[in-house]
């Protein structure tokens, strides 16, 4: 950390660290940049739809998969779920690129099958953003998911058979005894 402090100074190696004058953020040309306010600007937009979107997803897969009576059917999501973690970002960006592609893409084919017009999704600026949290959703609820459902199984089984027979139903349970029992689970991966 000592060698930071070489981007505010206007370092000569002759002068050295210390004798080189101090110059602030003269070295730093981006925040004249008429890009750089709007690059901070689409940060802080994408950090929000991550926050708001991306983070609440794996927590709701995960009571959607808990809810599941089949056990095959349930291990069947769970693994297709899981799959998007293990496939490279470049892989999954080329699949992304296909499927939302204006001549071959599956969307689009669904927009011209109604008459509509292709979309380029990928370099619309109204579409790009919603376009990258799904693919993070799509990507990261499957694997994030697991911690949730980990949770879940640690619920005492006699605090849902206690509230059948006080009579809730399965939004109630999920409500009153399911979430609750997430709570310490979620601040932590929150924080």
């Amino acid at each position: 950390m000592f060698g930071v402090q070489i981007a505010f100074k206007d370092y000569k190696i002759y002068t050295g660290i210390w004798q080189s004058p101090w110059v602030g953020f003269k070295h730093f040309s981006f925040f004249s940049d008429s890009y750089f306010w709007f690059t901070v600007r689409n940060t802080i937009i994408l950090t929000l739809y991550r926050t708001v979107i991306n983070f609440p997803a794996p927590i709701i897969l995960a009571l959607m998969i808990n809810e599941v009576r089949n056990e095959k059917f349930k291990r069947v999501i769970q693994s297709t779920t899981y799959l998007p973690h293990f496939i490279s970002w470049v892989i999954l960006a080329g699949m992304v690129s296909e499927i939302f592609s204006p001549q071959r893409g599956v969307f689009n084919y669904i927009i011209t099958l109604f008459g509509g017009k292709p979309i380029y999704f990928l370099a619309s600026k109204d579409w790009f953003r919603p376009v990258l949290v799904l693919t993070q959703i799509w990507k990261n609820a499957g694997w994030g998911s697991i911690i949730y459902l980990a949770t879940l199984s640690s619920i005492d089984i006699e605090s849902y058979d206690s509230a059948t027979i006080d009579g809730a139903n399965r939004f109630q349970k999920a409500v009153h005894i399911t979430i609750p029992g997430l709570v310490p689970v979620i601040t932590i991966l929150f924080i």
